[in-house]
């Protein structure tokens, strides 16, 4: 029997860099969803393939599912980017493919990873993305309900560089394999599932991708496979590239990262046909 292998796609909507397919997730993802539509791929929710990697679905053949990290406000709303103009949000992307495509793509979501602490946004925002007011949370009760955008964890503070103070150990910041004690666990994984769950009541975040892509071995190791009555979370995310075969590690499945280098991702149509191509 042929093995399956399935790629699961990352994008970051903060990334617009310029007008062009290399420097803008926006340009990538609209031409991304006609190839995927053209090479005969089903798109189709991340938890569908989750529960067909765990053994809850039967089998699924030739699909594909798409992410999106950070849970910048450009996910759901449309934007004027202050330098490259109009942009439209990975929703209206979305919306517009799931009309033009709507008899090839009838089960048409994304998802996306949201970063839970308000006070880590801010800080986020204020000194990586100029205080442009693009990670909040408003919105995700909406993408929640909509049908083609789901919200799930990407921890409470992303451990990001730019914070003034994280709880780790000597405020190391800036990395993810340092989160390798049950209380930062507690605090990136439960903390966020938590906050997040509040907002888009009554769903639960029960999915978690890794900040960086990064994951220590005592949180995919031990933490998430030892403490699941606690964070209720049922698989977690890396970006390590590779497809999504019954042979993954529940803790760490694999992912593509536009705008990566071979083999962790693609940059250009052509490398997004080659895995997809692998695939099988």
């Amino acid at each position: 029997m042929r093995e399956i292998k399935i790629p699961i796609l990352s994008y970051h909507s903060h990334h617009v860099m310029g007008s062009t397919y290399e420097t803008n997730d926006h340009l990538a993802l609209y031409d991304d969803l006609r190839t995927i539509n053209t090479e005969g791929y089903k798109i189709v929710p991340l938890r569908w393939l989750v529960d067909w990697f765990l053994g809850r679905r039967n089998q699924l053949d030739k699909s594909i599912a798409i992410t999106f990290d950070d849970g910048c406000d450009l996910d759901w709303i449309d934007f004027n980017h202050p330098q490259h103009g109009f942009t439209r949000s990975f929703r209206t992307i979305l919306e517009e493919f799931k009309v033009e495509a709507s008899n090839e793509q009838p089960h048409l979501e994304a998802s996306s990873f949201v970063i839970g602490s308000p006070t880590a946004r801010r800080q986020i925002d204020d000194k990586a993305y100029r205080g442009w007011g693009i990670l909040s949370d408003y919105w995700w009760k909406s993408a929640e309900d909509s049908g083609i955008l789901k919200i799930y964890n990407h921890g409470w503070d992303h451990n990001y560089p730019l914070i003034e103070c994280v709880r780790r150990k000597n405020n190391a910041r800036g990395t993810f394999n340092n989160i390798d004690t049950y209380e930062e666990c507690q605090d990136e994984v439960q903390r966020a599932a938590e906050y997040i769950g509040q907002q888009i009541y009554r769903s639960w975040p029960d999915l978690f991708a890794y900040p960086y892509g990064e994951s220590s071995g005592y949180i995919k190791e031990i933490y998430f496979p030892q403490f699941m009555e606690q964070h209720k979370t049922i698989a977690a995310f890396g970006a390590s590239g590779g497809y999504l075969t019954k042979d993954s590690f529940r803790w760490d499945l694999p992912r593509f990262v536009c705008g990566n280098l071979p083999p962790f991702g693609w940059r250009t149509t052509a490398e997004l046909e080659e895995i997809l191509y692998a695939a099988g």
